[in-house]
Formats: C-alpha cells, sequence, structure tokens
C-alpha cells in the first residue's frame, strides 16, 4: 500500500468514527426497566461504514465510533462490548454482501437482504447482551426476561432506523466511495 493510500486509510477510518460517534450522540431516550436505552443512528453509521470501507476498516471505524460514545457518555463498561459487537454485525452483513454478490450487480432487493442480515444479528446480540446484563445486575431469571422484553422496543426502533437510514444513503454514497476507498478485504 502506497504512503498516499495508507493515508487516505487512515483519514477515512477516522472520518466514519467520528460519524458513528455524532449519530450516536443524537439520541431519542426511551423507557425500559433495565439501563437507559436510546433511539440513535450510530448503528445506522457504522453499518455504513462497513459496507463502504470495507469489513476491517468499517468495524474498525464503527466499533471506534461507539465504543469513543460510551466511553465519553459514562457507559465505560460497555465499550468493549460494542466494539466488538459491530465486528459481528459488520461480518454478518458482508458474508450476505458477498454471498449475494452486490459488488458485481447491485439491487435493491439485495440490499435490503444484507441489512436485514445485519439487523437480525444486532437484535439477537443486543437481546441476549441486555439479558446477561439484567442476570449480572442480580436480577432473577423472570425479572430479567421482563427487563430485556422492555429494551426490545427501543432495539428495533433502532434497526427500522438502521434500514431506512443505510436503504437512502448507501445507494447514493455506496458506489462512489467504496471503489475509491477500501481494496477489497
Amino acid at each position: 500500500m502506497t504512503k498516499e493510500k495508507t493515508t487516505q486509510t487512515i483519514v477515512f477510518v477516522a472520518f466514519f468514527a467520528a460519524i458513528t460517534f455524532v449519530a450516536t450522540s443524537i439520541q431519542v431516550p426511551m423507557p425500559a426497566l433495565i439501563g437507559k436505552p436510546f433511539v440513535h443512528l450510530g448503528n445506522a453509521a457504522a453499518l455504513l461504514s462497513v459496507l463502504i470501507l470495507g469489513y476491517k476498516r468499517g468495524a474498525l471505524a464503527g466499533g471506534m465510533g461507539l465504543a469513543l460514545f460510551d466511553v465519553t457518555h459514562n457507559y465505560i463498561l460497555d465499550a468493549p462490548y460494542y466494539f466488538i459487537e459491530i465486528f459481528i454485525v459488520g461480518g454478518s452483513a458482508m458474508l450476505v454482501f458477498y454471498s449475494l454478490h452486490y459488488n458485481k450487480k447491485p439491487q435493491t432487493s439485495k440490499l435490503v437482504l444484507i441489512v436485514v442480515a445485519a439487523i437480525i444479528t444486532k437484535l439477537v446480540m443486543t437481546t441476549l447482551h441486555n439479558f446477561v446484563m439484567s442476570l449480572v445486575k442480580g436480577m432473577t431469571i423472570q425479572p430479567a426476561f421482563v427487563a430485556t422484553l422492555s429494551t426490545l422496543f427501543p432495539t428495533l426502533v433502532n434497526c427500522v432506523t438502521t434500514l431506512l437510514v443505510v436503504m437512502i444513503v448507501y445507494p447514493i454514497l455506496g458506489q462512489k466511495l467504496q471503489h475509491s476507498l477500501a481494496p477489497t478485504n
């Protein structure tokens, strides 16, 4: 990789980390029995990072943006989890991306499947995370289950928001930026 390309890659990873941080910072609080869930655009920004920059660089950018938000907003214990989660969610999206050969023949229906794969992975991971965190905080199984259900609505709203944002933004930016920004991972 040339020095210019390396510099460009570092700049775009930092840029998408910053976008993810800012997108997570714009939030709408939601009621729940456990934690302080909120609706935000951070997941959409992190997924766009993966789709545009490629798996490794995009997940790194998204993970850094989400983790930086957590560290600066008193969610320090959650930062490592969300840093790692975007690698799993992004990996799910990229698995479908390459399986459908989206890069060779982009189609809206394929993009929907890619985003839905990421959303399902995120939904499952967040639900399990919330359940485990409820147990760690000392709840028994039944109250932990109820508390987890109370966080499901904000998670679903975040998933739908991610779907809408990615379906609108990626077709516009993705094709223009993807080939010039990131070599195939």
